[in-house]
């Protein structure tokens, strides 16, 4: 229990109201997201519901980052693949 002796509380010299506003900031400041609805293979889910056990998240959440992870490596290659353009020494 020592640890918990030595613990401050960062809101302590916080008044209710400063405490409130500093919470509303952080939900406001948090990215969006938007519900969507798609359909899988049961297989399909199956296997991505036990990846997400073996991870220790909730599937939904394994597959967004999944989803996440995917897409940026594609868009990593598109920047990779695009043209370099040369620049002219002469006017």
């Amino acid at each position: 229990m020592r640890a918990a002796r030595n613990w401050l509380d960062p809101f302590d010299g916080m008044s209710d109201d400063e405490f409130d506003a500093h919470v509303d900031e952080l939900f406001s400041s948090r990215p969006g997201s938007v519900a969507v609805s798609l359909r899988v293979a049961p297989d399909l889910l199956g296997r991505v519901k036990r990846q997400a056990a073996r991870a220790g998240i909730p599937y939904q959440t394994f597959m967004k980052s999944i989803l996440e992870a995917a897409v940026s490596r594609l868009e990593r290659r598109r920047e990779l693949r695009a043209p370099v353009r040369k620049i002219s020494r002469h006017p």
